[in-house]
């Protein structure tokens, strides 16, 4: 008799979506049954801690970072969710002792570095906040958190053209930084949740909705002007391509992790990218076929995405 599958990654995946989504009870919800399954399970436990805070309830979040800790003591991410937690309850002498740890256990570690810098950051710990966030900069200079942290920092401690030059070279790496302002800890992370949460969803109902406007568009004009269609077909499937390129980039880690986190994304992105590739095959060849198979695309990677909903 073989088992059921393990409904954790379900439970998971829903969560972070609906963080993503801004329904942090109904995240905080859907990871009570993983945790009730296993109560040692450290990315519930973390996904819990990031959520909760987001959602304004330190005292939970730093409870949840806590149990995360003694499921994994030698793990970083556990005492970064404990540290932020601590910050936003302002218990900063607690908060920087959790952050010299995390600064001890990767002092060449840049994600130690950068996560420490921020919650030293938060704690008003200044000189050794900026030597983190120096360090930080100096193992991953193309971070551009990196230099936003450090900006922060060199802020707080008045450093005035050390900060301007510091968020100006985070600009430059990622535009989308410009409008990010508040806590150090929303500098060192992606909002609302965790660094590594999934986009891939967001990018494939992106590009599913673009296919299937153009597909209809496009077979609309076939049966009339099959010519214009073409055209029409060849530039708006080469724009679609060039729309997920731009989303792509956005990513906030590489596009294959992304991809490749798990079965469902993997085929949710590829039938997103197989649209505008089938767009530009009818400009190509002219037989509306290929926008059948463009819009049957869209529906699997439809299919894909409410797979990740499944318990």
């Amino acid at each position: 008799m073989t088992q059921d599958a393990d409904p954790t990654e379900g439970y998971l995946r829903r969560a972070e979506l609906l963080a993503e989504l801004g329904h942090y009870d109904e995240a905080v919800a859907e990871l009570a049954a993983p945790i009730a399954r296993d109560p040692g399970n450290t990315e519930a436990l973390l996904l819990l801690a990031a959520v909760e805070i987001a959602a304004g309830h330190a005292e939970a979040g730093l409870a949840a970072a806590q149990r995360a800790v003694a499921a994994d003591p030698g793990a970083l991410p556990p005492l970064v969710e404990q540290g932020f937690a601590l910050c936003e309850l302002r218990r900063f002498k607690e908060a920087a002792a959790v952050a010299d740890q995390i600064l001890a256990a990767g002092p060449d570690d840049p994600y130690a570095q950068l996560h420490g810098a921020a919650i030293l950051g938060e704690a008003r710990n200044g000189q050794q906040a900026l030597d983190a966030a120096w360090q930080a900069v100096a193992l991953e200079p193309d971070n551009a958190r990196a230099h936003l942290v450090l900006a922060g920092i060199a802020g707080r401690l008045e450093l005035t053209e050390l900060a301007e030059r510091a968020r100006g070279e985070a600009v430059r790496l990622d535009p989308k930084l410009e409008s990010v302002t508040g806590l150090l800890r929303r500098y060192a992370t992606s909002p609302p949740v965790l660094a590594g949460a999934h986009r891939i969803p967001t990018l494939a109902v992106y590009a599913s909705a673009y296919t299937v406007a153009v597909a209809v568009l496009t077979a609309t004009l076939h049966p009339t002007t099959p010519g214009a269609s073409r055209g029409l077909a060849l530039v708006l499937g080469a724009g679609g391509l060039g729309l997920l390129g731009v989303l792509a980039m956005r990513l906030p880690k590489p596009l294959g992790a992304q991809v490749h986190a798990d079965r469902a994304s993997a085929v949710a992105g590829y039938a997103a990218l197989a649209g505008p590739l089938l767009i530009l095959l009818y400009a190509v060849v002219g037989t509306p076929w290929p926008l059948v198979a463009a819009i049957a695309a869209t529906a699997v990677a439809g299919v894909a995405l409410v797979s990740k909903l499944r318990f």
